[in-house]
């Protein structure tokens, strides 16, 4: 009788029920994870010379809680989630030290994230970021925020240094965040390098190929396989090459997935869920949009990208939107999700040295998103 009450009661289940589940689980690691950023940042000033004046301090304080809070903390928080699934699948104990320096580590991908917001607002001239004005907008900063992305990047290793000198995997680490550094870098390069030399609109530079290399390399690399490959490398994983592979091929695609999410919320998405004014389209960016765009527009409509396209002047900016609605680019990219959706679930299922729930996790918090 107890056997069938419990499958009754499993019967009854809603899925809303196993949503509310995870959204709290998921709401009590973001808490867990945000804890320890004040004290992250107190051991970044006491780190920095004694002898500085304390304006310097302060402002040092205040330019990490503008740039590293306020975002989702999906990358910090996925390190924390990727070790503890790895090492709970392997049999064993997860403590509480592990997991500290599993936070501090998804911290330092905060950071890092900081570090290239700061620098790409100031080469796309942006406005806002996560809902308040881009750091380099601020009366006070205003070009200093070239140097204050140095800054932010080299806090990074002054927190791994303190919390994870003697981890094993110190070294590792280190060389981890110092390659998708530079990954992230080359994308950066690919992007800012698609328009023609002198600043000219040149659409034969506007390929699908130089398209997926810069989301590879700008995107993917460190919002996806860096906070999945530090955890595994945290779980005591710096030998298994296969499982790295594993997570790089599932990591990757998974980025390029979010990056033409992010092109078209950055065209059709409502400032106050995106927490950003888009300028894909001011800033002649090679967008997924823009490229779909080229690959199936008439010369009539290449002439209006043509005459609209990367202009600061908002009536073609919507004469360029309003020939995306006519190619139906909205349609397209329904299309396009429904089936990398597919094709990612596929991919989840052949994995063999990573749990499935580490990818699974990342999966659930981009799908259909609108921010």
């Amino acid at each position: 009788v107890a056997m069938a009450d419990s499958a009754a009661s499993l019967s009854k289940r809603k899925p809303e029920d196993d949503e509310s589940t995870a959204s709290k689980k998921s709401k009590g690691a973001s808490e867990d994870f945000s804890h320890v950023y004040d004290g992250l940042v107190q051991d970044i000033l006491s780190s920095l010379p004694q002898d500085l004046p304390a304006e310097a301090t302060a402002y040092i304080k205040k330019m990490c809680d503008h740039t590293c809070q306020g975002g989702k903390m999906t990358r910090g928080i996925t390190v924390v989630a990727t070790m503890t699934s790895m090492m709970e699948s392997a049999g064993s104990a997860v403590l509480p030290a592990n997991v500290f320096q599993a936070q501090v580590v998804g911290w330092c991908i905060e950071w890092l994230q900081a570090c290239f917001l700061v620098l790409d607002d100031i080469m796309d001239e942006s406005i806002t970021r996560r809902g308040q004005p881009c750091w380099y907008k601020l009366p006070e900063v205003g070009k200093m925020a070239i140097n204050d992305g140095l800054i932010l990047e080299t806090c990074i290793y002054l927190l791994l240094g303190k919390h994870l000198k003697s981890h094993p995997a110190y070294h590792r680490l280190v060389h981890l965040f110092h390659e998708v550094s530079m990954q992230t870098e080359m994308g950066q390069l690919l992007d800012m390098t698609t328009e023609a030399p002198g600043g000219g609109l040149d659409f034969s530079r506007f390929t699908i190929e130089r398209y997926k290399l810069i989301v590879k390399y700008k995107t993917a690399f460190y919002s996806f396989y860096l906070p999945v490959a530090a955890g595994l490398i945290l779980a005591g994983l710096e030998q298994e090459e296969a499982a790295l592979e594993e997570a790089r091929g599932i990591c990757l695609a998974l980025g390029e997935y979010f990056q033409i999410q992010d092109d078209v919320l950055d065209c059709f998405g409502k400032p106050e869920d995106i927490g950003k004014v888009g300028t894909d389209i001011q800033d002649k960016k090679c967008s997924w949009l823009v490229v779909t765009a080229l690959g199936k527009c008439s010369p009539a409509q290449l002439q209006v990208l043509k005459d609209n396209y990367g202009a600061h002047d908002d009536a073609k900016v919507e004469a360029v939107k309003g020939l995306y609605r006519e190619l139906g680019l909205e349609a397209d990219f329904a299309a396009y999700e429904d089936r990398s959706y597919k094709e990612l679930v596929a991919a989840m299922e052949e994995v063999r040295h990573v749990p499935k729930s580490v990818f699974q996790g990342l999966l659930a918090k981009i799908y259909k998103r609108t921010k």
